[in-house]
């Protein structure tokens, strides 16, 4: 599960996209990204977008994402697209080689996902022998 804050720009998502590259004949240069707040059924709000690639390698992707527009926190699915089109924001365009990852997304509308806690643990004390 991914999480992001709501109608915010530039957040950086880490995905595991490169290992899907063993399953396509024809290589892909981007990323299509596609979030839906279904809000009980399998269509809603939506939001297409090309994932700027920031870092990639055979274990982690860095893309750079926005959710501007999405302005309704709660569980969203997503889906990412390998394609060979900066600028294609469609799923069924011919640029689009297949769906790489799919999985759910938090949209929250505040930036803290848990609580530091204020424990205070005592020095270690060693004793000679």
């Amino acid at each position: 599960m991914i999480y992001l804050v709501t109608n915010t720009a530039n957040q950086t998502l880490f995905l595991s996209l490169d290992e899907a590259r063993q399953y396509f004949a024809t290589a892909y240069t981007n990323y299509l990204l596609v979030l839906t707040h279904e809000e009980n059924s399998t269509t809603g709000t939506d939001l297409a977008q090309v994932a700027v690639i920031v870092n990639e390698n055979t274990r982690i992707t860095q893309l750079t994402v926005t959710t501007v527009g999405l302005t309704r926190s709660g569980r969203y699915r997503y889906e990412v697209y390998g394609q060979n089109s900066a600028v294609n924001t469609n799923p069924s365009d011919g640029s689009v080689l297949g769906l790489v990852e799919r999985g759910y997304a938090v949209l929250t509308n505040n930036t803290s996902y848990f609580d530091v806690p204020t424990d205070v643990i005592p020095n270690d004390i060693i004793y000679g022998i």
